[in-house]
């Protein structure tokens, strides 16, 4: 199975030429099994969602088969969310797709807040509304299927709460940790037994150590924190993502220096990245 990593920035977009390496799309990754017509699970959808939907789309038409995708939306925060009005599939009516959100019991709480953003007056149309999805919840820790993976949901520590996800896989598990800030004891034991022996954790470290002490409250972690964690709990590979917009590439070089030499299984997400999983271990295509 393939990982995509179409968008690794956080809090807004940036396309500066000086970022041309890593990227400057928000959040959007796509994990999908190496099989015919197998259909994408989807998490966030950040600015980065707009060339993902022109794929999909592309991939529809080739085929002959209507957009089917799973949707996970960690929480509903703008740079999260900011690719669903340019989300090609929305604008098909034949598209097959199931949104997923567990910021709430009720299902129309994700629904009114995606609908009232795509669309008037913040956005022109409704997209959404064309491909009628269907939209359903999920609580921390109640596994549930989507897109053919068991996917277990964890409690990540941001403010207005936000999920994290393992999504088991047969050649491995995938974690997706992100946005969350360490220091809350509970909340990061869960997160520790969620990530136990993952292939990949993807982790936000938004700041170094330096930049933390300036963030506190924010709702972000740092390289090496994420580092550490990945030790103790035998992950197999950790990408850093979310990166703020203010970082160019050189910067991003250096810090991603400084977090191998103290965790040499440890990179930072760029954009465009792709992984294949199999027998338990990530390699970098």
């Amino acid at each position: 199975m393939r990982l995509t990593i179409w968008g690794a920035g956080g809090s807004a977009p940036t396309g500066r030429a000086d970022r041309a390496r890593f990227g400057g799309d928000t959040v959007c990754f796509e994990i999908r099994r190496e099989a015919p017509g197998a259909p994408p699970l989807i998490v966030d959808l950040g600015s980065a969602a707009r060339d993902l939907g022109r794929r999909l789309k592309t991939e529809a038409l080739d085929s002959g088969r209507p957009c089917e995708a799973e949707i996970l939306l960690s929480h509903l925060h703008l740079d999260h969310i900011m690719g669903a009005p340019f989300f090609a599939p929305f604008y098909d009516p034949a598209s097959r797709i199931r949104i997923r959100c567990g910021l709430s019991p009720d299902p129309e709480f994700a629904r009114d807040t995606l609908m009232a953003f795509a669309g008037p007056p913040i956005f022109p149309i409704q997209p959404i509304h064309m491909s009628e999805p269907a939209w359903d919840v999920f609580r921390p820790a109640e596994p549930f299927e989507a897109a053919g993976f068991q996917v277990t949901p964890v409690r990540l520590n941001h403010p207005g709460g936000c999920c994290g996800f393992r999504i088991e896989t047969g050649e491995g598990a995938i974690c997706v940790i992100g946005d969350h800030e360490h220091g809350d004891a509970e909340i990061d034991a869960g997160v520790a037994e969620a990530v136990e022996g993952a292939a990949v954790m993807l982790y936000d470290a938004a700041y170094d150590d330096a930049d933390y002490e300036r963030h506190r409250g924010w709702g972000h972690s740092t390289w090496s924190v994420g580092g550490a964690l990945a030790e103790r709990c035998g992950v197999g590979l950790t990408l850093f993502h979310h990166h703020p917009p203010e970082l160019d590439d050189a910067t991003l070089d250096a810090r991603e220096a400084a977090a191998r030499a103290v965790h040499p299984l440890a990179r930072l997400a760029r954009q465009g990245m792709r992984l294949r999983l199999s027998g338990g271990r990530a390699e970098i295509l």
